[in-house]
């Protein structure tokens, strides 16, 4: 009888441990969605964009995004910033007119500027789904 109470005291207590595990519906869809870069994009980015757009970058640079961010941001958020890659770029304002006047070398191809619309267009459709 006391192996009984035992073995039932121990599967209620390992029944409660698992239950407080589980996450709840709400943590599950929660989840952040990823993305991958492709090569090209990747070193565009590496290139062109990360060393203001970084945890080292300049501060009103990083205040308006910091690449290693966007992977964890919600997916609201990572469309927004999407949204804002593709439109700055679209434009040209990335990398800013000053900026360029030290640094032609950083100044965004035709085809560097297709490749990373094309691509924020893209992961902007799959985030938003």
């Amino acid at each position: 009888m006391k192996r009984v109470i035992t073995l039932t005291f121990l599967l209620l207590a390992g029944l409660v441990f698992l239950q407080s595990n589980v996450k709840s519906p709400t943590e599950t869809t929660a989840v952040k969605p990823k993305f991958k870069y492709s090569k090209k994009v990747n070193a565009i980015i590496q290139d062109k964009c990360y060393g203001c757009h970084s945890a080292d970058g300049n501060d009103k640079a990083k205040k308006k995004l910091t690449w290693d961010n966007v992977a964890g941001m919600s997916a609201a958020d990572q469309g927004h910033a999407l949204e804002e890659i593709i439109e700055v770029v679209e434009e040209g304002s990335m990398p800013p007119k000053r900026f360029l006047e030290k640094y032609p070398d950083k100044k965004l191809t035709e085809k560097e500027t297709a490749t990373m619309a094309k691509w924020a267009t893209k992961i902007a459709k799959k985030v938003a789904k």
